[in-house]
Parts: structure tokens; sequence; C-alpha cells
């Protein structure tokens, strides 16, 4: 089994992808992530972000997923990489076609995930100001409003199973478990 945690920043992926490893040995997870990409590159992000910083973000999420054995656990997919390259389309960073070939590899990709946590942003989850975070609440929601848009419309049209959870590092894990192990 295949799973991406997915959800705009500063929802705590990171450390669930921790709890969830440590919660279920039998996944692991890559040692090399996006956030890698990131600082190797000195890419910009977040409203800053382009063509050329999703394309190396894009391609790197692509191949790691296509290649991943089974029981591995990602933090980000294409789903991720499309909401921000679309958020850079409507700040006119980036071209209508790049967003387009983004959504093709992004319905692609879904194929290869079995199941998608999506943490959404929530009031209880503080704020944490570093270089890969923008911490501009307006543009947190905006994106928390396309990845919902965007899991509404991948659900309907290629069914996905995905899982929205939320609560306490010990409650996610808990709603996780349920879905796993449903008896």
């Amino acid at each position: 089994m295949k799973v991406a945690v997915i959800g705009p920043q500063n929802t705590g992926k990171s450390t669930f992808v921790s709890d969830f490893i440590g919660a279920f040995p039998q996944f692991s997870t890559p040692t090399e992530s996006y956030r890698d990409v990131i600082k190797k590159n000195n890419l910009s992000i977040n409203q800053l972000t382009g063509t050329a910083s999703q394309t190396l973000i894009r391609d790197f999420i692509y191949q790691q997923v296509e290649s991943a054995p089974d029981n591995t656990v990602f933090d980000r997919c294409l789903i991720d990489n499309y909401i921000y390259t679309w958020y850079a389309y409507t700040q006119g960073n980036v071209e209508e076609s790049f967003l387009q070939e983004t959504e093709n590899m992004m319905r692609e990709s879904v194929a290869h995930i079995d199941l998608f946590l999506f943490i959404p942003t929530a009031l209880s989850i503080p704020l944490v100001e570093d270089a890969l975070r923008d911490t501009n609440s307006g543009y947190i929601d905006c994106v928390n409003r396309m990845f919902i848009q965007t899991l509404f419309s991948l659900i309907e049209k290629t069914h996905i199973q995905v899982v929205s959870i939320g609560g306490s590092r010990e409650e996610r894990i808990q709603q996780v478990r349920t879905v796993l192990n449903p008896e």
C-alpha cells in the first residue's frame, strides 16, 4: 500500500509522517523529500513560486511515487504540487499550458497511490515561520480551499480514497488505525 499525506503547509504533515512510521513500522518513507530539492536548488516557493521551481518539485515527486515500493508513506504527492502550481497560475507566475501538463501528470500519478490522508488547515496548529513555510493566513486559506475543490473533483472522476484527519497527534494516528484496520 502506498499512502500520501497531503494538505496545505503548517498542518503537521511531516510530523504526522514520522508518527505514522512509528505507529505502522511495516511502512517506510523516502529518505529524500521535496524539501531537500527546494534547499539543494534554492527554489522560490509558496507565493513566489514559478515554473522552474514547480517543475523540479513535480518531477522529483512524480519519480519518487513511480519508483517507491509498497508500504511507503509520502510527505506530499503530485496533488500538492498541482495545487501550488494552480496558485502560481492564478498569480500569473506560470502559463496555462504548464498548469495543464501538471494536472495531467497529477491525474496519472494518483493511480499509483492507494490512500490519501488529507490534513486541512486547523486553528489549533500554530503557524511556524521558517524558510520553507509561508505564514500568511490568507494564502494558506486559499491553498486549503484549492485542495478541497481539487479533492472533490478527483474523488468524483477517479474514485481515489481520501480520508481527512485532524485533531491531536494521537487522534490522527487513531483515525488512521480505523482506516487501515476497520474491525
